[in-house]
Parts: structure tokens; C-alpha cells; sequence
């Protein structure tokens, strides 16, 4: 918990929890040590369940590792015997069935390059184009075949349903192909008891990006896993790839985080490189909710400093993102949703108007989101009832999320709000404030909006506010 909880002073607003490693009694541990941290420093903080998902992968290797010979003859299986410099069992449903003479096959992180020469009953005849080392257990990429893998195996349901029985706030999904993958999963967490769990779609395939509308229409956010990405689709365009799915997330209402090797070099070294520390900056000029650590914070020798140089960057560069980018082109004949048009409203209104701070009631976040994807140039004030909704609310862009308490009438909920403004984000007294809301105010859709000023009434003892400025809080999940 110490470890956790140093990261959250750093600046990390998200937890991340790999189930393709550990025992879940340790995954278990790793989401309560994750909870009592964020109690700690009085802050509301998402916990992440990452599944494994149907990663295809090499199987035993006789030894620890093995180097392949450019130009050598190599044979892929479904045997369970050890393999070698020779043979290679890999784990891929009916590999002879999938694969084709002439396709390429990537091995580890894509250094090694096979190609298919002939197919057999039971096995694939490669020829190593380029040679390296392979080691036990790494994945194996097939980019042309089309490969008949449930997006939940056994394991991601076992792991899906502990997730769900210990509280996670958002699972992420690996390897997700379309939109029917996303739904599936919902229905497997609905069936678990998971109805309102948040679903991210980790985007690593070529297929997901060919269907990313669909995608879109069933999960609350994107990942952009550009590790497992890089890999099957040509590195040139990752960078372009990135801004599209930042962007069409945005669009759609839907949060993004960037991932894979932002920070690589502070495994061993105390500080980034400038070619990280621009590619942070440029995650963050595209708009993207989060950027998030992995080996960085989890086996790195550094991952305090880590959060620290990440949540520096991320604070510098945030005031100069180009807010005009996300807002829709004014259109007098547009129609739109209540909800939509009420927030699109809130953000012209609280920049004409100077205010300090946008607060938005919200039940579910999705109010909070529609104001936020808009990247207003003031804070968003999240305030909620429910205590699963503040901690969704960590991985949105711009969201100071506070409790609030229920059943209020609207002028109730304005003096809440004005004096929460004041309190948790420091607006002077007497700065306005712009306030969505619903009418009646409870259980009812986005509606409504007004203008209070802040008042920090009397003096009284509050959790540790949560950060002003709040993007770039956003952007320090580890």
C-alpha cells in the first residue's frame, strides 16, 4: 500500500491491475491496497482490471531461449513437446487452417520475422526472414489470418468475475476485434453482476481499427495499446492511427487513454528521454484523457519518478492544447440531444463568463463526459452520489470529482456547488460558476443551466481537495 500510495502522490488518478500475471489472492490484495491508498490521500481513484484476453503465444522452449538463423527452415505446431532452433509449438487455434503459403509471421515484439512455405496436416513450414532471439511464452502475430478466438476464454472469465466481486471500476479488454466483442464482455459482466462496470477496448489489432465505429457504439473508452499495435499495423502510421482513435473517441463521447512505452527508458534510468518526454506532450496535444505507465511503475526501478516526470510533463503541455479542435462547428440547423446541447452551452457560457468552474451533478458520469470532451478552458467540478460514478470519473479529462449528497432541490444543489467550487478547486468567492442540471433535479437527464457564485461558507474539515487544473491529474495514471 505505501508503494500505491506514492504514486498517487505523484500524480497518478488510476490503478491498473494486470491479470495476465499473479495469483488472484495477490490480484485481490493489489485492488484492496489500491482502495485503502486512495482513502489515504482523500482522493477518488479508478481501479482498472486488464484481462489477458486470447494473446497467441510461443509454448515451452527446451531452453530458457533460443536464436533463430535468418534463412532457416522452421515448423510451427500444436505440441506440447519442448521446442527448439528447429520447431516451435505455439499456442493458435487450427494455425494450419489459418494460415496460407506466403503470409507473414511476427514473433516476440515483431524483431523476428517468419514467412509461411507450405502448410501441412498438422503443422506450418516457415522460412525465418529475420533471425533473433525467441524465448518461452512470447506472443506469435499472424497479421493476414483470420483466426476463430473468443474474446473470453476460460481464464478472462474467472478473472472478469473476480474483478467484479472485488470492485474494479473499469475492465479493459484485450484484443478486441469489433463491436459484438465489446457486447459480449457486457454481457458476460452483466451476468456476473457487473452491469455498470466501465468497458475499455484496448485497440492492438488491424481488425479493431477497420471496425472502430462499432467499437465505439458499445465501450466507454479506448486504449491505445500501441505495443501489440506496432506490431500489426505498419510502424510508420502508429502516430497517425493514434490521433485518429483520440480523436474519434472524443467525437463519440467516449474517454481514450495512450499506452506501451511512453517512459521506457526510467526502467532503469531516474529520467525520461526527450524523445519520451515528446511523445507524452504530443499524447497529451491530441487529447487524450489519460496516458498510463505499465513495466515503468511495475518493475521499473523508478516508478515514483516515473508518475512525477509524466505528470510534469502533462501539466506544462496541457494549457496549450488547441481547444478548438474538439468543439463541433457551429451549425445553427444542427439538432442534437438535450444532454449534448446543454453541455455545448455550459462551456460557452462559463468561458464568456470567465467562471471559475464548471459543476456538473451527474449519476451516471455521462453528463460530466459530454462537458469534458468539449476540453473546456476551466475545471469541471463531477459531483455524484454515487461513490462508483467519482471513481469512473478519475480517467475522464478535466473532472474534479466530489460526493455530494442526494435528494437535494435545485437551489439546494447550487449553494453545493458553489461552495464545493470554492473549496475543493479554490475559485474565489463571488466568481461565477456554471451549473448543469437536471429538473426535478433527481434521476432526471441533463436539462438545465445556471449560473451560482462561488461561497466558501463557513470553515469546516474536508477530505484533501482534488486538483485543480484536473487534465493533466488525468494524465498521470499508472
Amino acid at each position: 500500500m505505501p508503494r500505491i500510495r506514492a504514486l498517487l502522490d505523484a500524480g497518478a488518478d488510476a490503478v491498473r491491475i494486470n491479470f495476465s500475471h499473479g495469483t488472484e489472492p495477490e490480484q485481490r490484495q493489489l485492488i484492496r491496497n489500491a482502495r485503502e491508498a486512495a482513502r489515504a490521500v482523500g482522493r477518488e481513484v479508478g481501479v482498472v482490471a486488464d484481462l489477458q484476453g486470447p494473446k497467441l503465444r510461443i509454448g515451452e522452449l527446451a531452453a530458457s531461449g533460443i536464436s533463430l538463423t535468418s534463412g532457416a527452415e522452421l515448423r510451427l505446431d500444436e505440441s506440447d513437446a519442448p521446442g527448439s532452433a528447429a520447431r516451435l509449438p505455439v499456442q493458435v487455434p487450427d494455425l494450419h487452417r489459418a494460415a496460407r503459403p506466403g503470409d507473414p509471421v511476427l514473433l516476440g515484439d515483431g524483431l523476428v520475422e517468419l514467412r509461411v512455405e507450405r502448410v501441412e496436416s498438422d503443422a506450418v513450414v516457415t522460412r525465418v526472414v529475420r533471425g533473433g532471439p525467441v524465448q518461452s511464452h512470447q506472443g506469435i502475430y499472424l497479421p493476414h489470418a483470420v483466426l476463430r478466438t473468443s474474446l473470453l476464454g476460460p481464464k478472462d472469465l474467472h478473472d472478469l468475475a473476480v474483478a467484479l466481486d472485488a470492485g474494479v471500476d473499469y475492465v479493459a479488454l484485450s484484443f478486441v476485434r469489433d463491436g459484438k466483442d465489446v457486447r459480449a464482455a457486457r454481457e458476460a459482466a452483466r451476468a456476473r453482476g457487473g452491469a455498470s462496470v466501465g468497458l475499455i477496448a484496448k485497440i492492438e489489432r488491424a481488425a479493431a481499427l477497420a471496425h472502430l465505429d462499432t467499437i465505439l457504439d458499445e465501450a466507454d473508452g479506448l486504449m491505445v495499446a500501441r505495443g501489440d499495435l506496432g506490431i500489426e499495423v505498419p510502424l510508420e502510421r502508429i502516430a497517425l492511427e493514434q490521433k485518429r482513435l483520440v480523436t474519434s473517441a472524443i467525437r463519440r463521447g467516449r474517454f481514450s487513454i495512450v499506452a506501451t512505452q511512453m517512459l521506457l527508458s526510467m526502467l532503469t534510468a531516474p529520467r525520461p528521454t526527450r524523445a519520451e518526454a515528446t511523445d507524452v506532450a504530443n499524447a497529451v496535444l491530441d487529447g487524450a484523457d489519460a496516458v498510463m505507465l505499465s513495466e515503468e511503475s511495475a518493475v521499473g526501478a523508478f516508478p515514483v519518478e516515473a508518475v512525477e516526470w509524466m505528470h510534469r510533463i502533462a501539466r506544462v503541455t496541457e494549457p496549450r492544447i488547441d481547444r478548438a479542435r474538439f468543439r463541433p462547428a457551429e451549425n445553427p440547423g444542427r439538432r442534437r440531444p438535450v444532454e449534448s446541447a446543454v453541455a455545448e452551452a455550459a462551456v460557452r457560457v462559463a468561458e464568456a463568463l470567465g467562471a471559475g468552474a464548471i459543476a456538473v451533478p451527474t449519476h451516471s458520469g455521462r453528463t460530466a463526459g459530454l462537458v469534458s470532451g468539449l476540453r473546456p478552458a476551466v475545471p469541471i467540478l463531477g459531483l455524484s452520489a454515487e461513490r462508483a460514478t467519482l471513481r469512473r470519473l478519475a480517467l475522464i479529462w478535466g473532472v474534479n470529482a466530489r460526493p455530494a449528497p442526494r435528494h437535494l432541490s435545485l437551489d439546494a444543489l447550487r449553494g453545493f456547488a458553489a461552495r464545493e467550487a470554492a473549496r475543493a478547486l479554490g475559485v474565489a468567492a463571488g466568481s461565477p460558476i456554471v451549473m448543469t442540471a437536471g429538473y426535478p433535479v433527481e434521476g432526471r437527464p441533463t436539462n438545465l443551466l445556471t449560473v451560482a457564485a462561488a461561497d466558501p461558507g463557513p470553515t469546516r474539515t474536508t477530505q484533501r481537495p482534488g486538483r485543480s487544473g484536473a487534465p493533466a491529474a488525468r494524465h498521470g495514471s499508472a
